[in-house]
């Protein structure tokens, strides 16, 4: 009996520990800039400022190669980046003809306010309006994507916002999911993203990209979220889960685009 109680008092307090200590592991990269310094705005982004209940919020827009109103992704990084580290994938974006909207979360690099999923859904949101609403951007035609933690702000966004299709890469089910990985109860997350649960109701095409090797987010994640989607692809790819490389799977990226309608079909010489 002894050991019984020595055992639940332990679990108890594990689990009191993590409840605690939860949004600083969800969310560490909000002291990301001042070990990394300020790496400016680069050449041929814009700078937008969202404005929101805990204060104003970075986001870059970079344009894209192409004349007339352009698709435009929305892009939401990994919980341990910035907007900066999407930058890569933004050029390629640039390139295939679409723009990308770089959005960071309150209290990231020089954002206001806290992160928490209320925050970063309340800025997501406020970055649609705005976005959707500028003569240079093409509304029919925007598309959700998130990277990891990301793909939680890009599935509430989807909740509450027409996008045309959704990208999401190394992403996961449910916190709750993950909670469990950790013997936690998932009732006890306090930011309960559930993308399993907007993926299923999604009408729009999904493009599910996830590393084989990932040992934070299990390829087992990635291969549910396809099937729960009406209308999914898989991409698996030969990485973990930071080093899956945007050249990977951008030939796959592009055929989805064109799939979905956000690009015109383009020629390719046969084989």
């Amino acid at each position: 009996m002894s050991i019984l109680v020595i055992l639940t008092a332990g679990y108890a307090g594990w689990a009191a520990l993590l409840f605690v200590m939860q949004r600083s592991m969800m969310f560490p990269g909000t002291g990301l800039r001042d070990m990394r310094g300020d790496r400016g705005l680069p050449t041929g982004a814009e700078r937008v400022w969202i404005r929101t209940s805990g204060g104003e919020v970075e986001a870059w827009l970079v344009h894209a190669q192409a004349a007339g109103p352009a698709p435009v992704v929305i892009f939401a990084h990994g919980n341990a980046e910035l907007i900066e580290d999407a930058w890569f994938e933004a050029l390629q974006l640039r390139e295939l003809g679409v723009a990308t909207l770089l959005v960071e979360y309150p209290g990231y690099g020089r954002s206001e306010g806290r992160p928490s999923r209320a925050s970063i859904m309340e800025t997501f949101l406020a970055a649609y309006d705005g976005l959707a609403a500028r003569a240079d951007i093409d509304a029919g035609r925007i598309v959700g994507m998130g990277r990891s933690l990301g793909g939680g702000a890009i599935t509430d966004l989807a909740r509450q916002r027409p996008l045309r299709a959704l990208v999401l890469q190394s992403t996961f089910t449910s916190v709750a999911d993950l909670a469990r990985r950790y013997l936690v109860p998932g009732i006890l997350a306090r930011d309960p993203f559930d993308n399993h649960e907007v993926v299923r109701a999604f009408e729009g095409p999904v493009l599910v990209i996830h590393g084989r090797s990932d040992a934070v987010i299990p390829h087992s994640h990635g291969e549910r979220l396809a099937r729960a989607a009406a209308n999914a692809q898989l991409v698996s790819l030969e990485c973990g889960h930071n080093d899956c490389l945007p050249e990977a799977y951008r030939a796959e990226l592009q055929r989805f685009f064109e799939q979905a309608g956000i690009l015109p079909p383009m020629a390719r010489s046969p084989g």
